[in-house]
């Protein structure tokens, strides 16, 4: 009787570590508003605030990450890019900007936040040159915030990022 009632609360406790570990996992999904306020970036050459994107929207499922983001370009017209990421580690390509970016994407050890790191090499004037940028996106009080490294011949770039969730209208 004492052997059932002890595996009794075995299972009972693994089943709730289950759940409780379900609840905690991340889910980026939504549309997010850039917090101009609450954000670090830089300004001057290559840390215009209109390369940040304005808006987001996210769809995250099982192994990927879909990002609509929105900004707004040199002349004030509205841009929206479209971005694919596996969850896995796994090398994806995204078109963009007349050229081919190659990503990776995996949580941090502990799944609070996810690294996404991307190459992409541009052609100006004759010349090729290769941009390498780090995104860590995490979540803090309901914010997404998204610390960004990029390097660049011309030098290193640091910004902050902080989304604020859009919430669903209800009808």
């Amino acid at each position: 009787m004492r052997l059932m009632t002890l595996f009794s609360v075995v299972v009972l406790l693994f089943g709730i570590g289950f759940v409780f570990a379900e609840d905690d996992e991340i889910d980026f999904s939504g549309e997010w508003i850039l917090d101009l306020e609450k954000s670090e970036i830089p300004e001057g050459r290559g840390g215009r605030r209109g390369r940040a994107a304005m808006k987001m929207v996210v769809m995250q499922e099982e192994n990927k990450l879909v990002v609509e983001s929105t900004s707004t370009n040199r002349d004030g017209e509205e841009r929206v890019r479209k971005a694919n990421y596996t969850l896995d580690g796994k090398e994806w390509e995204n078109e963009m900007y007349r050229t081919t970016r190659k990503s990776t994407a995996e949580w941090s050890e502990d799944g609070k936040s996810l690294e996404i790191n991307t190459k992409a090499t541009f052609s100006r004037d004759g010349e090729d040159f290769t941009v390498n940028m780090k995104n860590t996106w995490s979540l803090d009080n309901g914010n997404l915030i998204i610390d960004s490294f990029r390097s660049t011949p011309r030098g290193d770039r640091e910004s902050k990022l902080v989304y604020q969730k859009v919430e669903a209208k209800k009808e």
